[in-house]
């Protein structure tokens, strides 16, 4: 999971984001995550352009009110994102040891799992710190899918992997 310990999810991390954004064209990126489930046995790359966001808003005002909130909702929750969980070529050997960490008996899976958390950062800030300026203006952050947890782990992320300009929105989205 770690560099050392079987697959790498550092080097998984950054080309899974590579072939996104090379993948892109002409679209905005402004946001990338690494997502996880409350079982710890998988990763995945998420992220969403301007252009991802827009037509889901647009999609979504057709049958909701679109409060400031909803908004926020849509703009920052990968399961409305355009690129959801994506990466698998990058991350199939990584998942797999997650899979099977998550089932192993020696370790507490409270302990694996926060390992898991810290490793996901750790990659991020690794992404932000080799790809430089190509990651201006997008907001980093971790996230647990259907989890009470997801929003103390996402500001805590986000915090770490961005710049105080691009962390405080981010952390004041639903406010």
């Amino acid at each position: 999971m770690m560099q050392g310990e079987g697959p790498d999810l550092v080097t998984a991390t950054i080309g899974a984001a590579d072939d996104l954004i090379s993948s892109l064209a002409a679209e905005r990126l402004y946001a990338i995550c690494l997502q996880t489930a409350d079982d710890g046995m998988s990763v995945g790359l998420c992220a969403n352009t301007e252009e991802g966001y827009a037509e889901k808003r647009e999609s979504e005002a057709e049958f909701e009110d679109m409060t400031a909130r909803y908004e926020a909702y849509l703009r920052w929750t990968p399961a409305e994102w355009r690129y959801e969980m994506i990466g698998d070529a990058h991350l199939v050997d990584v998942n797999r040891d997650l899979t099977a960490a998550a089932l192993d008996a020696k370790e507490a899976f409270d302990t694996h799992f926060d390992r898991l958390i810290e490793a996901m950062i750790d990659a991020l800030a690794t992404l932000r710190a080799e790809r430089g300026t190509a990651l201006d203006g997008i907001t980093l952050f971790v996230t647990i899918s259907d989890s009470e947890e997801a929003e103390a782990i996402e500001h805590r992320s986000a915090v770490r992997l961005n710049p105080p300009a691009l962390a405080a929105p981010f952390v004041g989205r639903f406010e």
